[in-house]
């Protein structure tokens, strides 16, 4: 049986993203501007966990899933910037999706959860919450489709 590959985000492409949101905050709100920093081994953390993540899952699919929570979740957690961790996390996870053949959907009637789950997980500061981890997983996994 052929194992299907896996398409991770390189480090530089994040690091671009975070630059471009907060580019793009800055010109909309030149009275409050965030900064661009990269906190040091963060973000480089979050993706060795990504890579570690899921591989004991036997569907391809849940695989996916699983290490995106982890994304999702990581970068807040790990503070991977100095400003802009949940937006960086919400389009690196898309793209993530994407790479892998998934495509997600943020509703609307669920934005509000999402951004307590991230908050929730960026307060946590010891160790990645496994907890929050599933109910992105469960999230993930309810607003996903192939593409």
């Amino acid at each position: 049986m052929e194992t299907m590959q896996i398409h991770y985000l390189e480090k530089s492409l994040v690091i671009e993203l975070n630059q471009k949101i907060i580019v793009e905050w800055n010109n909309r709100h030149p009275e409050s501007p965030e900064y661009m920093a990269e906190s040091g081994s963060g973000l480089d953390e979050v993706l060795s966990i990504v890579k570690k993540a899921g591989n004991d899952q036997a569907d391809h699919k849940d695989k996916i899933i699983v290490k995106a929570a982890h994304l999702l979740g990581g970068i807040p957690w790990a503070q991977s910037f100095s400003g802009a961790n949940k937006r960086t996390a919400i389009l690196a996870t898309t793209i993530f999706l994407r790479r892998n053949g998934l495509s997600i959907k943020f509703p609307p009637e669920e934005q509000r959860e999402l951004r307590k789950l991230l908050f929730k997980i960026q307060e946590e500061r010891g160790e990645l919450q496994t907890e929050i981890i599933d109910r992105l997983i469960l999230y993930i996994r309810k607003n996903t489709k192939p593409l």
